[in-house]
């Protein structure tokens, strides 16, 4: 008897030793919810990694949590000296918004609702409401968010002129209990004044559905449900995640409507797993009922991502990860699983789906200059090596962040290339298509493309930035007969895989070669803290099948703000 209480005892130490060493890593006023995609913190710390000014950072998979944004924080907050005058108040600006996970406190924020001292002008953090109760680790924040939007376009070639204003207002919730278990919803309501034509240009318009059938619409919903246990995280819900380096995403974009997904990450050491399962949307009919009015039948469809990373180094990291897109019937539980190999999944599934394989890696050895790769096989045949072979698909991204003229002048310099194969993407099944709900998964990309992207940022301080763009994209069109149906399939189409009909060979940039050139520049000027205006002028010069010839010059000019 003795014996068995010893060993419960040794038991219940155990226990509770590893509940120490496993929450160990949670900060102790730590927030489990996601910084958004597009919130500035993301372009600072890529800034701040190129510049040694942090350690282990790597920009492939965004979103991240509060808690990992913390972390790197602190880590420039450490080397705040280091910084130069903008980024210093930029850091100051960081601090107010991450105040409560960085020192516990909310001393610079400010509440609309119940607060006695909200001012609309201050340079603190706004928000609708909030409530912090430390004792019992339970934290809330409101925020009501608003834009307006103006845009204008000219079509220089064909003397026309055309513009819209839209509005939009949404409402976020986020929250954490325990400092581990958290949450977010967003949603809201928009309205759209002037021609349609000129608020399609807004790509978030393109593919709401709401807009596209009834004229209003509604803010794209996100919401989640998520968990943050140190070493774990899982998140489930909905929200925009991006993966890929440099401005023009070669994996997942802005370019298709958000999706729900089961997402998952383990990170020890120098290992870094993550995982996300998501629902798409598929082929899309109509099935007329003379009784009903009839209803859309929308096709099953999913796609699964699973990546390994090894951080080599302090300043060098790789990764391998691989993609499955699947359809046409309920989930299945072969890719559920994350710790499978897809490929070998797919054989095992009659190989009925499209898998693909990704390999990566990110580079800033030298201090001020980060050099990226991305190698994206979607189709593999390695005796065909070196031919034009229609099933060797490959997107190649290299490029490079320089801030090499940091401690002279607040500029950086940004170059990408991308090159996209034929028929990448596509699939000869429809179900298996690289998009959701007829958009590209990655960006405004086609198979049969290739993209040179140059950009110079220059922060005049820590409210104003200025970004300078040139473009330069090829694309190989597929022929099209003049009802529009296709007369030769080049694979310059993501939604038209290859047909049993269609060559075997399919050179690069073959079909009619499309040119298009744009230069853009964007203004950012927040006078002061969760207001900004932004002003972005495009001009393209293009030449595309059926010798058409635009010159378009498109501006937007907004304002963005936060209660």
């Amino acid at each position: 008897m003795k014996h068995k209480i010893i060993k419960r005892t040794g038991i219940t130490r155990f226990r509770i030793t590893f509940f120490i060493l496993f929450f160990s890593a949670v900060n102790l006023f730590g927030q489990a919810e996601y910084v958004l995609a597009n919130n500035p913190v993301y372009d600072f710390l890529e800034r701040m990694e190129t510049l040694h000014n942090i350690q282990r950072y790597n920009s492939l998979e965004i979103p991240k949590s509060r808690n990992e944004i913390t972390i790197y924080l602190k880590e420039v907050i450490n080397n705040r000296k280091k910084l130069d005058n903008a980024d210093k108040k930029l850091l100051i600006d960081f601090e107010a918004e991450f105040e409560l996970e960085l020192y516990g406190t909310l001393k610079k924020s400010e509440k609309l609702i119940g607060g006695d001292h909200y001012n609309f002008l201050s340079q603190g953090e706004k928000y609708l409401y909030f409530v912090s109760d430390t004792s019992k680790e339970v934290n809330l924040f409101f925020n009501s968010v608003g834009a307006s939007q103006a845009i204008y376009a000219n079509y220089n070639e064909q003397g026309r002129e055309i513009s819209a204003t839209v509005w939009q207002m949404q409402l976020q919730i986020r929250g954490s209990f325990f400092n581990k278990i958290g949450f977010f919803y967003r949603g809201g309501n928009g309205y759209i004044f002037g021609q349609r034509e000129a608020a399609l240009l807004k790509q978030e318009l393109k593919y709401n559905y709401k807009y596209r059938n009834f004229g209003s619409f509604d803010m794209t919903t996100a919401g989640y449900l998520t968990a943050d246990l140190g070493l774990v995280k899982v998140k489930f819900g909905r929200d925009r995640m991006n993966i890929g380096y440099g401005p023009v995403k070669a994996v997942l974009g802005n370019n298709a409507p958000i999706f729900d997904n089961l997402y998952l990450k383990m990170h020890y050491k120098s290992v870094e797993v993550s995982y996300f399962h998501g629902k798409l949307i598929g082929n899309t009919s109509y099935l007329n009922n003379t009784i009903t009015g009839g209803s859309n039948v929308v096709q099953e469809k999913y796609i699964g991502y699973h990546r390994i990373g090894f951080n080599i180094s302090d300043d060098f990291n790789i990764g391998a990860a691989e993609m499955i897109i699947y359809g046409g019937r309920s989930l299945d539980i072969n890719y559920i699983n994350p710790f499978i190999l897809y490929k070998t999944a797919q054989n095992n599934n009659k190989d009925r789906d499209n898998s693909i394989v990704i390999l990566d890696f990110n580079n800033k050895s030298i201090k001020g200059l980060k050099i990226y790769g991305l190698l994206f096989m979607d189709d593999i045949q390695v005796t065909k090596f070196g031919s034009p072979y229609w099933g060797n698909q490959f997107i190649y991204n290299v490029g490079f962040l320089s801030n090499n003229l940091y401690k002279i002048v607040p500029l950086d310099f940004q170059f990408e290339y991308i090159r996209i194969d034929p028929y990448v993407y596509t699939n000869r099944l429809p179900r298996n298509t690289f998009d959701n709900d007829g958009f590209g998964l990655a960006s405004f990309m086609q198979p049969n493309s290739e993209l040179f992207f140059a950009q110079l940022n220059y922060r005049f301080t820590n409210r104003l930035n200025l970004a300078a763009s040139f473009s330069y994209y090829v694309h190989g069109a597929n022929p099209l007969n003049p009802d529009g149906t296709i007369k030769k399939n080049v694979g310059g189409d993501l939604l038209s895989g290859h047909r049993s009909s269609d060559s075997r060979d399919a050179p690069f940039l073959d079909g009619d070669k499309e040119v298009t050139r744009m230069f853009s520049t964007k203004m950012v000027y927040q006078p002061f803290k969760d207001f900004f205006f932004e002003g972005r002028l495009q001009y393209k010069v293009q030449s595309l099948q059926k010798s058409i010839n635009n010159k378009n010059l498109e501006i937007f000019l907004t304002m963005n703000f936060k209660l």
